[in-house]
């Protein structure tokens, strides 16, 4: 027999202890995290445990650190749900954490108020990022309780304002660690798989703590990156999440969203109906005047009497006629007395009609010679009788004197 134990051996038989004591194997711990480390690839939290003269190492595994619904950080209060036992390849013992919340109001505002300064940095509540709600809408996404008051009275309202708008409930947790991953979920399905028009997130009233997993990282990051518009309804209406920022619309009830997600169609077909009323009356008030306008029209000469319309325009044709020829005839008689007149003007000052009278043209070349001056000894000039012409030679000038009588 031996007289020695392994490593391994006492470090196995000091973790069934610990799995055996009542205590160690389910209990609430209350610290302060310190030196804590998320591990991107494996998705685990590691953290050590201290108050004032002690410390404990913890891990948190992926699974349960996305249920978390809170990311923890240094100088966190918090409580801590889990089991100690020994890790055997180091040989020391640590809490194996299930559960992690902020411990106390004052713990749970800070990191509210952590969360909330992160998401305002990244651009998650501003206006411009919000979306508007359609108009009309006939399929609406609900993510809720199944159970909880908040659904039915969304389905009461939803029914009263639109009986043909279908509805797709996705059931998900509305509190507790499982709730903030199961609401992003129900975002994540019906943006894929719902083909809704617009998804209410809502839950009845309830304490602070109820309320938290809509103030969680998980949730406002869902309803930012939803494509398709988020209505959200949570608690009462003094109550007011970090989801509720995010959210394109804020409702203060379940009930509220309903009214905001879908129109009353009893309302909107009565406002059909006298629409339809308002342009019948309109129609046939045209239609009538129309109809009086042409009873006017037909009762006129031309529709009567249309052969005797037509013979006194003839006449009428005729008659004008007759006189614009009259009109023409005498305009030509005026103009041809007046072309009379003027060829009869034009003859008299002819120059033919001087030679008739015993009178001659002298010219030198082509130039008329009126004076004596303009003619030099020598020069041929050519005298224009009336039925010849008499080419003469300058020998001499002398200066004459006629008086004109």
């Amino acid at each position: 027999m031996r007289e020695y134990l392994t490593v391994t051996e006492v470090n196995r038989h000091i973790d069934h202890l610990m799995q055996a004591d009542v205590i160690l194997s389910d209990l609430w711990l209350k610290g302060e995290i310190s030196g804590f480390k998320h591990h991107r690839q494996s998705g685990h939290y590691y953290f050590t445990l201290k108050d004032q003269s002690s410390g404990l190492s913890c891990v948190m595994f992926r699974n349960q650190a996305r249920r978390a619904g809170i990311t923890p950080h240094d100088g966190m209060e918090v409580l801590a749900r889990g089991t100690v036992s020994v890790y055997a390849p180091q040989g020391k013992y640590q809490l194996y954490v299930q559960e992690l919340q902020p411990f106390g109001i004052g713990a749970w505002q800070l990191y509210l108020e952590r969360i909330r300064e992160k998401c305002q940095a990244a651009g998650y509540f501003d206006a411009e990022r919000k979306r508007p709600i359609p108009s009309v809408v006939n399929r609406v996404g609900i993510i809720t309780s199944q159970d909880g008051a908040a659904f039915h009275d969304i389905l009461k309202v939803i029914r009263q304002r639109h009986r043909s708008c279908q509805i797709i409930l996705v059931h998900s947790a509305v509190q507790g660690n499982d709730a903030p991953r199961e609401l992003a979920e129900g975002i994540r399905l019906l943006n894929q798989h719902g083909g809704v028009e617009v998804i209410i997130l809502g839950r009845g009233g309830g304490s602070w703590e109820d309320l938290m997993p809509f103030n969680t990282e998980m949730v406002v990051e869902a309803v930012v990156n939803s494509r398709i518009p988020v209505i959200t309804a949570i608690g009462h209406e003094v109550d007011y999440s970090l989801a509720d920022l995010a959210a394109d619309l804020r409702a203060a009830t379940p009930t509220q969203a309903a009214v905001l997600a879908v129109p009353d169609m009893n309302q909107l077909e009565s406002d059909l109906i006298r629409r339809q009323q308002r342009l019948l009356a309109a129609v046939t008030r045209i239609l009538s005047r129309n109809m009086e306008r042409l009873d006017r029209v037909m009762m006129k000469k031309v529709w009567k009497e249309p052969v005797q319309l037509l013979k006194e325009h003839e006449e009428r044709a005729r008659q004008v006629s007759l006189r614009l020829e009259k009109a023409m005839q005498n305009l030509i008689e005026q103009r041809s007395m007046r072309l009379t007149l003027l060829v009869a003007s034009l003859d008299g000052a002819s120059p033919l009609k001087a030679m008739q009278r015993g009178y001659a043209l002298v010219k030198s070349g082509a130039k008329v010679i009126t004076r004596g001056e303009q003619a030099e000894i020598g020069d041929v000039l050519r005298i224009c009788l009336e039925d010849a012409d008499i080419h003469v030679e300058v020998i001499g000038k002398e200066a004459v004197s006629r008086w004109r009588v």
